[in-house]
């Protein structure tokens, strides 16, 4: 199928936006635009769009794409944002604006998308404007709410994962809700999944299930707050991926029964990369020189990252050794220690003896490489 070209849109956006700002109208059609839409959309009369429907290049047509965009506009979108929002969607230029549009753009103001959010979430996902206004929206935003508990909650997670309004939330997530709280998982639990990994419970039946036996028989109990999370994890890769994950921590010293423990513990720890697994355990045992038990015991080692996180708290720690500004202590305490905690008491309070500390704590590579006096 021929698609809208990005030079067509450039070009559209420039000669009928630029320059209207201040006005509350667009320019009526004009022969010379029917004939730009015809020879630089790459469409031909009757030809089919990307939406699979026929766009038309006679006047008529072109009044109805001038009062969609006229009606974006008078919403508060920007030029740039009615380029992206064509690029995704080229039908939008065939919507009824009164039928169409300005129920569901009303329906979203009122749910309280107002402002630069509507353009925001209708970007997000414009597939939105596509789906009916009683049979799928208000169903989907009425479920949604009642999940989460108010508008602004589910406004929330909306902006995070805007599918939520487009999906079949009252077909699978509603049954998937209905098999944790049948396992005793409470639903405060799984209103906070549903509003920070919705994902996770919008798979097939059958496979949540599978995954709550699992969790169940490694110890994790579904009244626990580490179930969800460890639902999340264990939702968010297939059984091969699983035991790869499993086998990179065997190969670096560890037993499965440590491993697992690890996981009970802190379930996010097998979220991460195989590749940041091994980054992270080559630093902690031979950089760090922590032994693999302090390493396996503190499973946020995985969680942290090695270059924004680890790194530069061990490379301040080895100053203040020097500086013999620290007595000799547990080390994997220190590297873990909250952030605001660490840069007061081993940052900001050396900054006399050692200028520097905060540009190495930083990741500043020339106040790194200064030898330490």
């Amino acid at each position: 199928m021929s698609k809208i070209s990005s030079k067509f849109l450039l070009y559209f956006i420039q000669n009928r936006f630029v320059n209207t700002a201040s006005s509350s109208t667009l320019p009526s059609a004009s022969v010379s635009t029917i004939e730009f839409l015809k020879n630089s959309c790459g469409l031909a009369p009757g030809s089919p769009s990307s939406a699979g429907r026929k766009l038309q290049f006679d006047e008529k047509s072109a009044k109805k794409y001038e009062a969609v965009l006229g009606f974006l506009k008078s919403y508060g979108f920007e030029n740039s944002q009615i380029a992206k929002l064509i690029a995704k969607q080229p039908s939008i230029l065939q919507s009824r604006v009164y039928n169409n549009l300005k129920p569901k753009f009303e329906f979203l103001e009122d749910i309280g998308f107002v402002g630069p959010l509507l353009p925001k979430v209708i970007l997000l996902d414009p597939s939105i404007l596509q789906r009916g206004l009683d049979s799928h929206l208000k169903p989907s935003f009425c479920f949604i709410k009642e999940m989460l508990g108010s508008d602004e909650q589910a406004n929330v997670a909306i902006l995070r994962s805007s599918w939520l309004l487009t999906s079949n939330l009252k077909g699978v997530m509603q049954s998937n809700v209905n098999v944790l709280l049948g396992e005793g998982v409470p639903s405060r639990n799984i209103s906070k999944l549903i509003g920070q990994q919705p994902r996770t419970i919008m798979h097939k039946v059958d496979r949540v299930v599978c995954a709550v036996k699992k969790i169940k028989e490694l110890g994790i109990e579904p009244q626990t707050c580490m179930f969800v999370r460890a639902l999340r994890v264990v939702m968010s890769m297939n059984d091969t991926t699983w035991k790869k994950k499993i086998n990179v921590l065997k190969s670096l010293g560890w037993s499965e029964k440590e491993i697992l423990t690890a996981f009970k513990k802190d379930p996010y720890c097998l979220a991460c990369s195989e590749e940041k697994m091994r980054a992270v355990a080559d630093f902690c045992l031979n950089t760090a020189k922590l032994d693999p038990e302090t390493v396996i015991s503190n499973p946020k080692f995985f969680m942290y990252g090695l270059d924004k996180w680890l790194r530069p708290r061990f490379k301040v720690l080895e100053v203040l050794k020097v500086k013999k500004l620290i007595k000799n202590t547990k080390i994997a305490w220190l590297l873990l220690l909250d952030e605001r905690i660490f840069v007061k008491n081993y940052v900001l309070k050396h900054l006399d003896e050692v200028p520097d500390l905060m540009d190495i704590f930083r990741g500043n590579a020339a106040a790194e490489s200064r030898p330490v006096l």
